[in-house]
């Protein structure tokens, strides 16, 4: 079994949005930027994407994890369509959300929070995006969902 590819996550969120099946608020604090939360099975996702019209430019999701040192964690998932690559849109993508959700979390009095992902150890392209977002450094482990190497990455955001 594969790892878990957000690009899946990226075709069905970008069918449902040209089906009109799902309603998009724009960022707080990057109005270039548009959020839609939902809660399958059962746990919070909250999905952030940039457009071009009505098409998805890059993608990224945030679902709850387990509590990191007492305080809630999110793991991070992100893509690209193959068109807009190379372009340093999940980067951008990735520091901005990571804003809004800090943001929005501040509202709710929630001042400390933790964002891990976990990256095939093969993926380069993502491996990059991970150190630039959340931190140089990753553990190396095998995922427990493939049974693949992967990259552990971990920030607190405070």
């Amino acid at each position: 079994m594969p790892m878990t590819d957000p690009t899946d996550a990226l075709v069905s969120f970008q069918q449902a949005l040209t089906a009109g099946q799902i309603t998009l608020v724009r960022g707080e604090l990057d109005k270039n930027i548009y959020v839609h939360s939902d809660r399958p099975n059962g746990e919070l996702r909250l999905t952030y994407a940039t457009l071009n019209g009505k098409v998805v430019t890059a993608l990224v999701l945030f679902v709850n994890s387990d509590p990191l040192d007492g305080a809630p964690c999110f793991n991070l998932g992100y893509a690209v369509p193959d068109a807009f690559r190379n372009q340093g849109r999940a980067k951008a993508l990735v520091l901005a959300a990571i804003a809004e959700l800090r943001n929005g979390l501040s509202r709710n009095g929630i001042t400390k929070f933790s964002v891990e992902a976990i990256i095939d150890a093969s993926n380069v392209p993502s491996q990059r995006v991970a150190e630039h977002a959340l931190s140089a450094t990753a553990t190396p482990i095998t995922d427990s969902v493939s049974g693949l190497p992967a990259l552990h990455y971990v920030k607190t955001i405070t």
